[in-house]
């Protein structure tokens, strides 16, 4: 990585406030002992707002850089009110100005505050007020360390467009604003982005300033691979070394091409075992896939922030750990500033997680809580004997070969599943001994 020209994007808190199930001011805390978490992991149960979280911090983003480009471009004075009707979308940053994004018989102004972790970049708010037929959009920074000194510049301004400093009324002047805009909109050079989110149910790529569809992962890898500049080759290599880190495919030799169809081209990823087999990126089991929309996402995106929802899908509990240490080194290397992850697993945790509820009434509330991960009992386990293995949501799972070799079940063979009367847990029977126990010579019945 080049030396960075502008601040690191990191969060170490973040406020949402009138955001769908965020209704009152909700602080989401990203630190741990001063230190902001490079790989914060978001816990909770369906519906419970985690990503709902993620879009608010995409929001913020997205009206931040409006705001910006409209100030440093020239289009707006500084104490312009940005007012613009319900309904309105700007392509470029994908911005659209939807009431459903409040909650339910809300109408209060909307804000997402986000303190940044370097002092260079402070506190930022982005507020959003309705007003009639409009929407009123203001950006604030606060570099003064006062908390809640966010007041209006001046008596009877509207509440619309002003870029404030210290909440005093004094406006930042445009040699302020330029690295401003820098620092929120190409925060690792040109053509870099502030924030990046992935469903990785989906699969889905969303970015700020992308018009239309997102690329495909494919088109994003051969920009990559074809690019002259030496720092996007070396993620092509980067993104080929890290994939070869995993098991079913270290012995494959990945290229990406454009190839001729009916009517056209496309891009593909190729994946080929020499003189004996090519499958292309569709052809891949859905976990090769979802490893490849993982890497991918993170090398290909040039965001200073990557989010990425559910990253645990398909995928292994081995696969999964190799996934999480492959995040979590990209962080370190400065690849992205900061990562998170939205799952149901406690694969990705460290230390401390977040962790999302909802109230009787709906509203989330976030508390930050100690990881129920505990490595030191998972290696005792594992040290003991015991044998972890992944479960779907359908039922599959792999037998350990020790179990199976005990069970006689080396070619295979019926399991039967009881669950014991005593204790209430469930236990794996093989036939002969679902006989010994159950068989027609014995009439009496043996409690389990």
């Amino acid at each position: 990585m080049n030396a960075r020209a502008t601040p690191s994007l990191r969060i170490a808190r973040l406020v949402i406030e009138n955001f769908r199930t965020f209704r009152r001011p909700t602080e989401i805390v990203f630190t741990s002992d001063g230190v902001a978490d490079g790989m914060p992991v978001f816990h909770g149960a369906n519906g419970a707002g985690k990503s709902n979280a993620l879009a608010a911090l995409d929001l913020f983003f997205r009206v931040a850089s409006y705001c910006l480009r409209s100030v440093a471009g020239g289009t707006s004075p500084p104490d312009a009110a940005f007012k613009l009707p319900w309904g309105f979308r700007d392509e470029h940053f994908g911005l659209w100005m939807n009431h459903r994004s409040w909650p339910p018989g809300v109408r209060d102004p909307q804000r997402v505050e986000v303190h940044f972790d370097d002092a260079r970049l402070g506190t930022l708010r982005v507020t959003l007020t309705p007003s009639g037929n409009d929407v009123l959009l203001r950006l604030e920074k606060r570099a003064s360390a006062r908390a809640n000194f966010w007041e209006a510049p001046r008596a009877g301004k509207n509440a619309g467009g002003v870029v404030l400093k210290d909440g005093t009324g004094d406006m930042l002047q445009i040699d302020e604003i330029s690295p401003l805009q820098n620092a929120l909109e190409a925060p690792l050079g040109p053509g870099s982005k502030p924030f990046f989110l992935l469903d990785a149910r989906r699969r889905d790529f969303r970015a700020i300033g992308e018009g239309g569809p997102s690329a495909t992962t494919a088109e994003r890898l051969l920009a990559l691979a074809t690019s002259l500049d030496p720092e996007e080759t070396e993620r092509w290599r980067a993104f080929v070394d890290l994939i070869h880190r995993f098991k079913t495919l270290s012995d494959r030799e990945i290229s990406v091409l454009r190839a001729p169809i009916a009517g056209g081209e496309v891009t593909d990823l190729r994946f080929e075992v020499r003189g004996k087999q090519i499958l292309r990126l569709s052809e891949l089991s859905s976990g090769e896939q979802q490893v490849v929309a993982l890497v991918a996402a993170v090398l290909t995106s040039r965001a200073g922030l990557v989010a990425i929802e559910e990253p645990e899908m398909s995928l292994h509990p081995e696969n999964q750990e190799l996934v999480r240490d492959i995040l979590r080194e990209q962080v370190q290397r400065g690849i992205v500033d900061q990562i998170f992850l939205e799952s149901h697993v406690q694969v990705f945790d460290g230390p401390e997680v977040l962790r999302f509820s909802r109230s009787p009434e709906g509203e989330t509330f976030v508390t930050r809580q100690p990881s129920r991960s505990d490595r030191a009992l998972q290696d005792r386990a594992s040290r003991s004997g015991a044998k972890q293995h992944w479960v779907t949501p359908e039922g599959y799972t792999q037998i350990p070969a020790e179990m199976r070799g005990d069970l006689g079940l080396q070619s295979g063979g019926y399991l039967w599943f009881l669950r014991s009367r005593s204790e209430g847990r469930w236990e794996a029977w093989t036939a002969s001994e679902l006989d010994e126990q159950f068989g027609l010579g014995d009439e009496s019945s043996k409690d389990t």
